[in-house]
């Protein structure tokens, strides 16, 4: 019994250990992509004296499309997504490390040329991929190096998002009915506290590391007090209804783009190229559709009353559109930032139209839109509260719920 403890104890103090690393790797990744951003889009066309004119949006995007291309023939086609991630290191208790540094180059190419993609996919499987390093260098057994390589997923995307609970809800919420899980090191109710002590570690290294150098970063954050009672919540429904319409239009668009690269599958260098010239159109016709969204949501927030409802609308879908289009084509990274940014358009397009509260109908519709592409209400409600506060919780999470138990046709099962 004692040796059990001792062994849970000092795990805790590992997942610490690894959290705070984690949050340094992230910090040190995150603070590259800023400086490569802030250079290509805003220091450069300065220097060039160019200015935002399309002739430079359209040789920056093809010039990306074209190093990812060539990166992508090298190496094969990187980052994995999160889920993929996650899901590997649950079915076989690992995740490769040898190509840790490919995979960041993979993974900063697309986020620099201005694709619509949030960073999350690369590092997680960076993280992972150091945990189960870690382990094996340590001569743990298959179940702790999953249970390491998992602390460093949470810890991850702890990080990534600035919600400590997004990736605890994330990894114990299941799939689906059919999912198992690995024998694990220790149950369930103590895997959640050594998670807890992972992302600890993972805040206190970020924060510490922004504090520091002044560069804290991190996505918009609603204001606490937003209107309720039935003149908002009389709209709930139309909400909810329209931002499930608008997570199938986020389906359609992912299977067009996969058909696109499937049909085109043994050209992966044209594909990349394509991205980067529908990057460059978007991005110039369409300004709000560039980029994850993470910095941009702040500005909406303060702002949103300035535009006009079909201005939004049309931003919200072009970005959606954008987003599958890089994925589909080779341009790999993320899509939670850029559905959380699309969504909060569409919420607020809805309250010009209607009237109603803006603050109210954008949690509504980001929640509904992301929990039924999901499917999980939980994890849903826990990263939303990355820019919601916890006055928002009964409204996100009815919809979180009522979203998800709405079924999907058999034609977007993933």
């Amino acid at each position: 019994m004692k040796g059990n403890i001792g062994k849970y104890i000092s795990f805790c103090v590992l997942a610490l250990l690894l959290g705070l690393g984690a949050g340094a790797a992230v910090w040190g990744i995150l603070r590259v992509m800023d400086l490569g951003i802030d250079f290509v889009w805003e220091e450069l066309p300065g220097l060039l004296g160019c200015g935002r004119k399309f002739a430079y949006y359209l040789a920056v995007c093809v010039i990306g499309g074209v190093l990812i291309g060539l990166w992508r023939k090298k190496f094969g086609p990187l980052p994995d997504d999160m889920e993929h991630v996650l899901g590997r290191v649950k079915k076989t208790g690992s995740y490769p490390y040898d190509r840790l540094h490919i995979i960041i180059v993979a993974a900063l190419l697309p986020l620099i040329a201005g694709g619509a993609l949030g960073p999350e996919a690369g590092l997680s499987g960076v993280i992972a991929g150091l945990c189960c390093m870690i382990g094996d260098n340590l001569k743990y057994k298959a179940d702790r190096v999953a249970a390491l390589a998992e602390t460093g997923f949470i810890a991850a995307v702890t990080v990534i998002f600035g919600a400590p609970f997004f990736g605890i809800a994330h990894s114990l919420e299941p799939d689906d009915r059919s999912e198992t899980y690995r024998q694990r090191l220790v149950s369930k109710k103590h895997r959640i506290i050594v998670y807890c002590f992972s992302a600890a570690g993972a805040m206190t290294a970020f924060k510490g590391l922004g504090a520091l150098t002044g560069q804290t970063g991190g996505i918009g954050r609603f204001a606490f007090e937003h209107a309720v009672g039935i003149d908002q919540w009389k709209w709930a429904v139309p909400l909810i209804a329209i931002g499930i319409l608008f997570a199938l239009y986020y389906k359609l668009m992912a299977q067009l783009f996969a058909r696109i690269a499937k049909k085109f599958e043994k050209h992966d260098m044209l594909l990349c190229v394509a991205a980067g010239v529908i990057v460059a159109v978007s991005g110039y016709l369409v300004p709000l559709s560039m980029f994850s969204g993470e910095k941009q949501l702040g500005d909406m927030i303060a702002g949103w009353q300035g535009y006009t409802a079909a201005a939004l609308v049309l931003s919200a879908f072009v970005k959606i559109f954008l987003v599958n289009a890089c994925i589909g084509l080779g341009w790999r990274g993320g899509s939670i930032f850029p559905m959380i940014f699309s969504g909060a358009m569409m919420g607020y397009a809805f309250a010009l139209i209607t009237g109603m509260d803006g603050a109210f109908a954008a949690a509504v519709m980001i929640a509904s839109f992301y929990s039924y592409i999901l499917r999980k209400p939980v994890a849903v409600i826990a990263i939303l509260f990355l820019c919601l506060p916890v006055s928002y919780i009964l409204p996100t999470g009815v919809a979180a719920f009522v979203a998800a138990k709405v079924p999907a046709r058999s034609s977007e099962q993933e």
